[in-house]
C-alpha cells in the first residue's frame, strides 16, 4: 500500500528501525543545568536512565518519537540500573532538584522496577535533593506506583501532547483521552504530586495557524489541572513519521515566532507556560533565520527562569512567518519553500 494511505500506526511502525546496541551500565545523558525551584533559581542535576523504553513505543508509538532509539529491546537488569545510578550520582550531588528521565515513563514498573525505583528515592532524599521530576504515561499514574518509602517531592510530568481527540488520534498516534487525563492529574496531585503537562506544538498534518492555535487550547484546557506546562515544539528525531516527512518536504519545523505567540497568549492562565526547544535554531527543531534565532532563544531561556521578556522582539523574518501563518490552511501541506525563512538569500542557513 503507498504510505500515503498507510493507517498512521502503520507509518509509526514503518518509520522505525532496531535501535543500536547500546552498554547497559550507561546512563543515556547527564548533565546540570538552571531550573526554578520555588523563587530561587538553582542548579538542576538531569540524567536519562537507560531502559527498555516505553511501552507504547514498543506497542505502537507516537509520530514525533524518537527516544525508542536509545532503549534496550530486552530491557536492562537491576544490576545494570543500579551500576548507572551510580554513574548519575555524582552529578547530583550539592543540588536540591534533580530530573530523572527514561525513554519511557518512571513509573511503570515493567520498566523501571518498584524496589530500584525506591532506593533511587530514598537515595536522592538523603543527598539532599528537595525535589525530583519524573515522566510518565498517564496509564500508570497511579499512587501505588509511586508510594516511596522516603522521597523528595513529587513532580510526574505527563504528555498531554493535544487536548484534542483528532490531532491525539490522526496526528500524534496517542490514544490518550481527555478524561483519563483530568483523572490521573487529580490523583497525583490528591496524593502529594506536582503536575507537569507536556503540550506539542506543529505536530505532523497540522499548519503553522492551527498548531498554534491547538497548542494555546491545549495548555487553557490543561491549567486548571496542572502546575506547569511546557509547550514542546516538535522537532525532527531519527527514525520517526516526523523524519520522514521532513525528508519530503511534507512538513517543516515550527517556527520560533510560534513558540513565542503560544506563550503570550497564555501569559493569564494561572499556571507557569514556558519553552525550552530541544534542537531550537537548528533545522531539525523550532527555528526561525539565522539573524535572530539566538536571541530569540535566549529570551525564551530567561522566561523559564521567570526572567525574559518576549513582548518586545523583532526581526525582517517575522513578516515571513505572518505570511506562512496567514496562508496555512491553504497550504497542501505543513512544509515551506526552501530557504524561505532567510528570505531566500545565501540557501538555506540556521
Amino acid at each position: 500500500m503507498p504510505e500515503a494511505f498507510l493507517p498512521l500506526t502503520d507509518f509509526v511502525n514503518e518509520a522505525k528501525s532496531i535501535p543500536k546496541d547500546h552498554s547497559l551500565d550507561q546512563p543515556v545523558a547527564k548533565w546540570v543545568e538552571d531550573e526554578i525551584l520555588g523563587d530561587e533559581i538553582v542548579e538542576a542535576g538531569v540524567a536519562i536512565l537507560r531502559t527498555r523504553g516505553c511501552y507504547w513505543s514498543i506497542k505502537e508509538g507516537c509520530s514525533m518519537c524518537g527516544y525508542f532509539n536509545d532503549t534496550v529491546p530486552g530491557g536492562v537488569s537491576d544490576d545494570m540500573l543500579r551500576a548507572q545510578w551510580n554513574k548519575i550520582r555524582p552529578t547530583l550531588e550539592g543540588k536540591r532538584y534533580a530530573k530523572i528521565y527514561t525513554s519511557g515513563s518512571f513509573i511503570d514498573p515493567t520498566e523501571v522496577p518498584l524496589d530500584f525505583a525506591d532506593e533511587v528515592m530514598s537515595d536522592m532524599k538523603d543527598i539532599g535533593i528537595e525535589k525530583v521530576l519524573i515522566e510518565s504515561l498517564p496509564e500508570f499514574v497511579n499512587p501505588k506506583n509511586f508510594n516511596y518509602t522516603n522521597a523528595p517531592k513529587l513532580e510526574i510530568a505527563i504528555g498531554l501532547e493535544s487536548s484534542s481527540p483528532i490531532v491525539l488520534d490522526k496526528c500524534v498516534n496517542k490514544r490518550l483521552r481527555w478524561p483519563h487525563f483530568v483523572k490521573v492529574c487529580k490523583s497525583a496531585r490528591d496524593n502529594g504530586a506536582e503536575v507537569k503537562a507536556y503540550i506539542l506544538l506543529k505536530p505532523p498534518y497540522l499548519g503553522e495557524k492551527d498548531a498554534i492555535e491547538d497548542a494555546v487550547q491545549s495548555a487553557i484546557d490543561a491549567a486548571p489541572h496542572v502546575d506547569k506546562i511546557s509547550i514542546n515544539p516538535v522537532n525532527v528525531q531519527k527514525n520517526t513519521v516526523v523524519e520522514k516527512l521532513w525528508m519530503r518536504n511534507e512538513w517543516t519545523a515550527p517556527w520560533l515566532w510560534s513558540v513565542v505567540e503560544v506563550i503570550e497568549r497564555c501569559k493569564d492562565l494561572p499556571v507557569r507556560v514556558y519553552s525550552d526547544p530541544t534542537g531550537g535554531g537548528t533545522k531539525r527543531g523550532a527555528h526561525n533565520c539565522h539573524l535572530c534565532n539566538n536571541k530569540i532563544l535566549d529570551e525564551l531561556k530567561k522566561h523559564r527562569l521567570g526572567q525574559g521578556n518576549l513582548s518586545g522582539l523583532s526581526c525582517e523574518c517575522k513578516q515571513r512567518w505572518e505570511a506562512v501563518k496567514n496562508q496555512s490552511s491553504l497550504r497542501r501541506n505543513a512544509s515551506e519553500p526552501y530557504g524561505f525563512r532567510n528570505g531566500f538569500n545565501n540557501g538555506r542557513r540556521f
